[in-house]
């Protein structure tokens, strides 16, 4: 069933597949997905939209810019460090949570359905 929240979540991850399941999922659900390969490809669009997104879900392993990296630069950018991010990672780092600056949650990856809407479903 489809809802009518209208949510803008920004997916920034270097898997064409893992993007293509978060952003079909997402946008059935009635959010607006714009997608990034990676840290810097994420934070050049964040700086032109006009509207900041809801939600960012980070992948924290990605070529060029890391989920790691793009925090600490999304933390350094006033405009940009409130937004919630949920970072995906398929490492079980026990020290994410603080090397993420924080995040408001983290999916372990392989992703699926319901961890990812459970997730989600927090924020909106």
């Amino acid at each position: 069933m489809q809802s009518n929240s209208g949510k803008f979540i920004l997916v920034i991850d270097d898997s064409a597949d893992s993007q293509i399941l978060l952003k079909t999922l997402l946008e059935l659900k009635g959010h607006h997905v714009y997608t990034a390969l990676n840290g810097m490809e994420a934070l050049s669009i964040l700086k032109e939209l006009s509207s900041l997104p809801d939600l960012i879900l980070l992948d924290a392993q990605m070529p060029v810019m890391d989920g790691y990296q793009f925090r600490i630069e999304q933390d350094k950018d006033d405009r940009l460090k409130s937004i919630p991010v949920v970072i995906m990672s398929g490492d079980t780092d026990i020290d994410m949570d603080e090397k993420m600056i924080h995040p408001e949650g983290i999916l372990m990856k392989p992703l699926n359905v319901k961890s990812v809407m459970d997730s989600i479903s927090h924020f909106f």
